[in-house]
């Protein structure tokens, strides 16, 4: 049985100045999910906080407490 051979991944520091890796026919995946901004579950916390409160401060407060006021929430409720 012959072995697979794994192509090489290429960077994008690899390519020559202004070739795109689309132009090769390759792609290029970032394993980064969130670096900055608002998470999913922070969102998700401050969706859930402005429906049941109707209140920005309690809102932006369970933003900061992320999963934790989702959890408690889908407790509670």
């Amino acid at each position: 049985m012959a072995e697979k051979i794994k192509p090489e991944r290429m960077r994008p520091e690899d390519y020559a100045a202004g070739e795109s890796p689309m132009s090769r026919g390759a792609t290029y995946v970032r394993k980064e999910i969130v670096s900055k901004g608002v998470g999913f579950g922070s969102a998700l916390a401050i969706a859930i906080s402005f429906t049941t409160n109707e209140s920005i401060l309690w809102a932006i407060f369970h933003g900061f407490l992320s999963w934790f006021y989702v959890i408690y929430f889908a407790i509670r409720y």
